[in-house]
């Protein structure tokens, strides 16, 4: 069932209170920042309306300027405090929002991840977050001094002239209507904005991870058009965001220009004495001069949160969306990691149906595989190969039938993490020695384990085996081709002496001698072990016992 506007507002809402928790006292600073320099104001319009009034009169001035003098250091003291104290607001709340998410993350484990490509849950973890800074730095502070501002703006031009009270109250009357017509609409450009900039994001991120597989496959061009097109898509969504900005405040300026027009035109007259008609009142210079300092600061707390609208629309969108991630976070089953299996693993699915995205999953699969065994999982990119692999490692959501292991059936959650081995396209690397990579897998390892365990996959012989784990990588590896890496998550494996191996890709970006070498490898390991794999590969699939075709699975709004 789609869901509502309201509905989306009311989740919004709830997480945007949670997280502004840890704003409210800086938010509450910089609301009584602003409320100090209001009735600054107010002491520098009744010091120069009457100071002027005096000096007109030829009586002294000097109290009069002195008050004006004093609170204009008040106001710029207070304009000071205030930018601190929504600066602190705005990293609060933040900093509330990542912490839940990060918590999250460590609670249910990386496969709250899971749904779009690194770069775009990058996007979403860092720049959606921070699209909540204004709404607890300058939107809530503004909001409440929309209300409160004009209310003692308009008790001190009462004090003055009651008439123009009167004006500035039916002036005022027109502008909650117009402000509640540009919400919907600013808060829905908003969504589609965010949504756009995910989108690049996530696009740029993976097309610089393939940066090397593109321009060797002369692809540049066509890669280069898909991020014109996501940029472009960005830049429309970007200026709708601005056309409502302008409009809104385009507007609203009319009205209160008017309004300030209509006040000054009174005071004018008044003080000509050309006023057309009995007032009930008698204007002096200096009550004059008060209420037209006063007028404009009466509309700049209206006018404030004509902009800020925006960054209110900002927070609830990027707070809906979170709160929406957070939430199918915690109907996730708890991953449970059960204690280390000894020996090779008998892996059973049982007509398994598993979810793995917005109304896409896979219904009714089944395969075995038995120690000494490799399956393999085939299929189209995005069919689920990888989900099921992931499911052994408490990830994924099972809508239906059951994953044995040795005859028992795995919990929801439950995690054979203990038990495996993982290989992927590109082993994890760290900056340092080739030995302290292998010992990732078993600190513990001993220099001759190591030495065994490069000869065994082929790393180096015998006499170069001391050179091989002394040899220095760069970030990320740098320095091995892809047949070494994956020698290297194979030599991990050995050392690891798990009786369970899932392999994600593993021969994806290998040339055909290296993916030769790394299968008789992973052959000869297999004897020992239970492999379970997702690949494309032809070679690598008519070396497997089993092959399950994941695609015959799949189906669409069906989970």
């Amino acid at each position: 069932m789609a869901e509502t506007g309201r509905e989306r507002g009311s989740g919004a809402k709830h997480w945007l209170k949670r997280w502004r928790a840890a704003a409210r006292g800086a938010a509450g600073l910089a609301l009584l920042m602003q409320v100090v320099g209001l009735l600054a104001w107010i002491a520098i319009a009744f010091g120069v309306g009457y100071g002027v009034d005096n000096l007109s009169r030829g009586e002294p001035v000097g109290w009069a300027l002195g008050i004006a003098a004093g609170a204009a250091f008040v106001r710029a003291l207070a304009g000071w405090a205030h930018d601190g104290a929504a600066a602190r607001a705005g990293v609060a709340i933040v900093d509330a929002g990542r912490a839940e998410i990060f918590a999250a993350l460590k609670l249910r484990g990386a496969g709250l991840l899971e749904g779009a490509d690194a770069g775009t849950r990058t996007s979403q973890v860092i720049d959606r977050t921070r699209k909540l800074a204004g709404y607890a730095a300058r939107w809530l502070p503004g909001q409440q001094m929309a209300v409160i501002g004009p209310v003692i703006v308009l008790v001190a031009v009462a004090t003055q002239s009651w008439l123009a009270t009167v004006l500035l109250l039916v002036s005022v009357l027109v502008l909650p209507g117009f402000i509640w017509l540009t919400l919907s609409e600013v808060a829905a450009v908003a969504r589609a904005q965010q949504a756009s900039l995910d989108q690049l994001s996530g696009a740029f991120q993976v097309r610089a991870a393939q940066a090397g597989i593109i321009r060797a496959f002369r692809a540049v061009t066509r890669e280069t058009a898909a991020l014109a097109e996501a940029s472009d898509a960005l830049r429309e969504r970007t200026m709708k965001v601005l056309r409502v900005a302008f409009l809104s405040t385009a507007v609203l300026e009319f009205f209160a220009s008017v309004s300030v027009a209509m006040v000054a035109v009174y005071v004018g007259f008044k003080l000509l004495g050309v006023f057309p008609f009995e007032t009930g009142e008698t204007l002096t210079l200096a009550e004059g001069l008060t209420v037209l300092i006063l007028v404009p600061e009466f509309f700049a707390p209206i006018r404030k949160l004509s902009a800020l609208h925006h960054d209110r629309a900002d927070g609830t969108a990027a707070a809906e969306f979170l709160g929406r991630w957070l939430e199918g976070a915690a109907a996730r089953p708890l991953p449970v990691k059960l204690p280390s299996l000894e020996g090779a693993l008998v892996i059973e699915f049982r007509n398994v149906s598993v979810a793995f995205g917005e109304g896409v999953g896979l219904q009714g699969v089944s395969f075995t595989v038995r120690p000494g065994e490799m399956a393999a999982l085939a299929g189209p990119s995005g069919a689920g190969k990888t989900t099921l692999l992931k499911l052994l490692l408490g990830q994924g959501v099972v809508t239906g039938g059951e994953v044995v292991v040795d005859g028992i059936a795995l919990a929801p959650g439950a995690s054979l993490g203990d038990s495996v081995t993982w290989i992927s396209q590109t082993p994890w690397m760290v900056e340092g020695s080739v030995a302290e990579n292998l010992q990732i897998a078993r600190a513990d390892a001993t220099d001759a384990e190591l030495r065994a365990a490069v000869i065994a996959v082929g790393l180096a012989d015998e006499a170069g085996a001391g050179a091989m784990l002394a040899r220095k990588l760069g970030r990320g590896g740098s320095g091995l081709s892809g047949g070494q890496r994956q020698r290297i998550g194979l030599a991990r494996v050995m050392l690891r002496g798990s009786g369970l191996l899932l392999l994600d890709e593993p021969t994806a970006h290998l040339d055909d001698t290296s993916e030769a070498d790394f299968i008789a490898i992973l052959r000869d390991i297999c004897r020992t072990r239970t492999v379970l794999l997702g690949t494309h590969s032809d070679k690598l699939k008519t070396n497997c016992d089993t092959v399950v075709d994941v695609s015959r699975s799949r189906v669409e709004g069906a989970v």
